[in-house]
């Protein structure tokens, strides 16, 4: 059959081109067409359908053809069905039109149309790819764009380097032959298709001849984001038409921080109106990797104690800046397409040491004011995380200057780094409250810390196949204070036969594996040492001797705290089996003095807050109190079930101390159904501290932190709770 090669002028037949399996596109000529109808298929009313309409008027054609048309037709056919003919409802006289076969490629499709329609081709052309990206779009439809969009626009030039910066445009370098210089709209094809505007200069290139002109240029996309390395195609609308930029197969992809230095380069010959060769120029001084804020010539100078990456997405940065009169009018931290302003919401910290740094430098001599040192600052930026490839810097404006300053995250931060970095803030004060609510609270509720891994097993005589309960002790870095656990559990008639398993954090496990062992023989216990990262209190090493052993019923009791009295696990497991396993059940633990350290976490209705009762009282003052239900109880003493642990999620990683890590396990255990219970007359012993006079303050701090945190997750349920 010969090839078609012009639309069919009899008014009563089209020509049709498939696009998928629901989509399809009709083209022939009518007396009048409005700009969408009604479609019935195969003339069948069942079949109903609206569809938009592209026309155009054709030149000295009679009145009966005067427009030609193409109409965009969304097919609802069962699969057996064949589209034969279609039925245009237009206001006046239907028409019916009968498909010729074989239906076209939609190259051959376009190649007609665009024909047929002359100088008006680039208008139809714009309303058929509007069709087919616009809405709901899927990959046929998007194949089909980008095939009427390369048919109907011939190859007008290459893409020969490519790069993103940091403002997320696309810097673009090659030749075209018709590409207008300064701004051109344009459709970029990558894994669809992206509306944007290109502003580009023309370079000389001597090696094009007559052929073309190179040029430079920044390609804006909006808010859709351009990978740069998934660019296929850009077309846009030449003088008399569309055309096409290939990207050269053998294309330089550059890095965001080499994109300014090359737009430098590109820019010395090149040519293009005020406006545009201003943006260029300002895209060339973009980030390119360097410390620019050293080089400025006012007193400005910045300076970073810590950049740390938070596992769960963030980044928090502490340092200090220097701008005694105020030159610096922003400061944004920016981790690849993602920005945002922090001194707009830092946290100031005092550093004296900054002032007397620099009080003889000659660019900030006599500046300095002597009675303010809030240089440091604190922020937390949610959201941003970085790679290896992502440049992560400072942005500072400063009067009509960009500085930048790169910064270099730690990925992943520990415990001790937290601590030394908060460490400056006094937790008495307000500025204290202030950072812990706008950077450290929202840090620690994103921070996804890895639970804790073992990495180091020891077994002396330890054997829990057969046990229904073990013994774990959450031990710190203190080896005498395992020695002195273990050593009145082996006196204990009942614990002395029971499987025992020491977590502690590796970086003790060699100082209390040998300790363990000792103890082991000389008393003939059961022990297992475990070393595990990410320990750093007392439910970190539960966390992790939960991974050591297959008992169904565990006994957490944290080192340093020692029963008073024999028996006091069996009272423990009584409670515990009266519940059916479905509680998790605590005794109350007293401090040296016989003061009370621990009785139950219990619910204040006045105040509508969790309370820790009784604190500080005398012992006598719970003697003869009955064992009631609390909504939460110690984790440094208790006995609960692994399948309660693991039903709730096991520990939240979002604290600083074991305080409020296990107050929040119990209540996730809670709301699945196991509550705790206080046993008063079981009483353990404890220290009369957790941290020492030095570390004091910084105990404190955590705490409010973990308040903050704890608040912020559970008050509605608080609130509501009777």
């Amino acid at each position: 059959m010969q090839e078609l090669r012009d639309l069919p002028l009899d008014g009563e037949s089209a020509l049709v081109s498939p696009v998928g399996d629901d989509l399809a596109l009709i083209a022939g000529v009518a007396d009048a067409m409005p700009d969408n109808v009604e479609a019935l298929l195969n003339g069948d009313p069942s079949m109903s359908m609206k569809t938009d309409i592209v026309y155009w008027v054709r030149k000295g054609a009679p009145a009966e053809s005067a427009i030609g048309f193409v109409a965009i037709v969304p097919i609802r056919l069962a699969s057996k069905v064949r589209l034969r003919s279609v039925v245009m409802r237009r206001s006046g006289q239907p028409i019916r039109y009968t498909l010729i076969r074989p239906a076209l490629s939609l190259p051959a499709l376009i190649q007609i149309v665009t024909s047929d329609a002359g100088d008006r081709s680039s208008i139809i052309l714009d309303r058929i790819v509007h069709a087919l990206i616009g809405g709901k779009t899927n990959q046929k439809r998007l194949d089909a764009a980008l095939s009427v969009l390369t048919s109907a626009g011939p190859t007008d030039g290459w893409i020969e380097v490519i790069g993103s910066i940091d403002t997320g445009q696309v810097f673009l370098q090659g030749w075209a032959s018709d590409l207008p210089c300064d701004a051109v709209r344009i459709l970029a094809a990558d894994d669809g298709l992206l509306a944007g505007e290109f502003k580009s200069a023309y370079v000389p290139r001597s090696d094009l001849g007559e052929q073309g002109k190179g040029f430079v240029g920044l390609l804006d996309t909006g808010e859709s984001t351009l990978d740069p390395s998934k660019l296929k195609k850009m077309f846009f609308r030449g003088r008399d038409g569309w055309r096409t930029l290939n990207v050269y197969d053998r294309r330089v992809l550059l890095s965001s921080t080499d994109v300014p230095a090359h737009i430098r380069d590109g820019l010395i010959h090149a040519s293009a109106n005020a406006d545009t060769m201003q943006i260029l120029r300002r895209a060339g001084e973009r980030f390119d990797g360097r410390d620019t804020v050293s080089d400025l010539k006012v007193p400005v100078r910045i300076g970073m104690d810590m950049v740390a990456e938070v596992p769960g997405g963030g980044i928090l940065v502490a340092g200090w800046m220097l701008d005694p009169e105020g030159h610096v009018d922003s400061l944004t931290l920016r981790a690849g397409a993602n920005s945002q302003r922090i001194d707009d919401t830092w946290t100031r910290l005092p550093r004296s040491d900054v002032s007397t740094a620099f009080q003889h430098n000659s660019l900030f001599a006599g500046r300095l004011e002597p009675a303010r040192n809030d240089h440091g600052f604190l922020a937390f930026v949610p959201g941003p995380s970085s790679s290896a490839e992502t440049p992560v810097y400072f942005e500072l404006a400063v009067g009509d200057t960009i500085a930048f300053y790169p910064l270099t995250p730690l990925r992943g931060m520990s415990r001790r780094s937290l601590e030394r970095l908060i460490s400056p803030l006094d937790p008495r004060t307000a500025a204290a409250g202030a950072a812990i609510e706008r950077h450290i609270g929202p840090m620690m509720q994103a921070m996804a810390s890895p639970a804790p891994g073992i990495t180091e097993i020891r077994d002396f005589d330890f054997n829990d196949m057969e046990a229904g309960k073990a013994l774990v002790i959450g031990a710190g870095m203190d080896a005498e204070e395992v020695s002195v656990t273990l050593s009145l559990l082996a006196l204990d008639a009942e614990t002395k036969e029971m499987p025992i398993i020491v977590a502690a954090p590796v970086e003790s496990f060699d100082n209390i594996a040998p300790e363990a062992e000792r103890l082991s023989r000389f008393y003939g216990i059961k022990v297992r040492v475990i070393g595990a990262t990410g320990v750093q209190d007392a439910c970190d090493s539960f966390e992790a001797a939960i991974q050591a052993t297959r008992v169904e019923t565990l006994i957490f009791l944290a080192a340093g705290v020692l029963p008073r009295q024999a028996g006091w696990i069996s009272s423990l497991e009584r409670a515990y089996r009266n519940r059916g396993g479905k509680a998790l059940v605590s005794p109350t633990i007293l401090y040296e003095d016989n003061s009370i350290r621990f009785a139950g976490t219990w619910l204040d209705n006045g105040e509508q807050k969790l309370v820790d009762r009784y604190i500080g009282y005398p012992r006598d003052v719970v003697r003869g109190s009955q064992p009631a239900e609390v909504i939460a109880g110690s984790l440094a003493c208790c006995i609960v079930s692994r399948e309660a642990i693991a039903s709730a999620g096991g520990f939240t990683r979002s604290y600083l101390g074991a305080g409020e890590k296990g107050r929040d396990l119990c209540l996730k255990m809670r709301l699945g159904g196991t509550p705790a219970v206080w046993l008063p007359d079981v009483e353990m012993i404890s220290a009369d501290s957790d941290a020492s006079a030095s570390a004091l303050p910084m105990h404190r701090l955590a705490q409010k932190i973990d308040r903050w945190s704890f608040e912020r997750k559970w008050s509605l349920l608080i609130n509501n709770m009777r």
